[in-house]
């Protein structure tokens, strides 16, 4: 038993880093004494918007996109209430929906200026200028996650956003989750910031390498941006 508890922290320290992994031990055990508390620790990637796509034109040609603005019986399969569905569209948000025949195959969400965060008390601010927008609850449906769907509503997002001037997309994605940052790396993706929230009940302290850094309470507004390459 010792044996195989030692195993398992030392393939979370090699795959989080030391830092990392005691953050998501602690995390766990705040999780068991109550629902209430726990580490959100959040890395935001800001992914370039692709001057071609992907996969050749061929590929795909059995999906049909949509861009949604306003709730569309289409979404109920999305498997998400509809009262977060309302609350996404009320904040501006807009919706590429990809679809098989009748059938929902996959979508993904995303706003402009500003993403009002569902999980801590925070709002993501975008830089001025329109050329980044933020992109959130990107999803495939399972009987579509062995294809090729993933990279072609990626390309359509691309084809979409490409002549309004849009060069990045920002996420955010749960430090803790190893395969989600993987994804990320593969469509060209890199970190440009992280931010920390403890949470003990209706307590919440923010911590953070973006403006304004530290907050206590409130609602805080973090700007997020891509990292722009010094000059020599």
């Amino acid at each position: 038993m010792m044996t195989s508890t030692w195993q398992r922290l030392i393939t979370l320290v090699r795959e989080l880093g030391s830092m990392t992994a005691l953050l998501y031990l602690l995390d766990r055990a705040l999780r068991r004494l109550s629902h209430r508390c726990g580490f959100f620790f959040y890395q935001f990637w800001a992914q370039p918007v692709h001057d071609r796509p992907r996969l050749p034109p061929a590929r795909g040609r059995a999906y049909s996109f949509q861009l949604i603005q306003t709730p569309d019986p289409a979404l109920n399969d999305l498997g998400r209430p509809l009262a977060v569905i309302s609350q996404r569209f009320s904040q501006g948000a807009q919706c590429l929906m990809t679809t098989r025949g009748d059938v929902l195959a996959g979508c993904i969400w995303f706003v402009r200026h500003t993403y009002i965060e569902d999980e801590v008390r925070v709002d993501y601010v975008l830089p001025k200028g329109g050329a980044c927008v933020w992109d959130f609850d990107v999803f495939v449906a399972p009987s579509e996650r062995l294809g090729f769907l993933f990279a072609k509503q990626w390309d359509a997002f691309d084809a979409l956003l490409k002549p309004q001037g849009v060069r990045y997309t920002i996420s955010r994605i749960n430090a803790f989750n190893q395969r989600s940052k993987a994804s990320h790396r593969s469509l060209g993706a890199e970190e440009c910031g992280w931010a920390l929230f403890l949470c003990l009940g209706s307590l919440q302290w923010m911590m953070s390498n973006q403006h304004p850094f530290v907050a206590f309470g409130g609602r805080p507004r973090l700007c997020i941006g891509p990292l722009m390459p010094t000059k020599a």
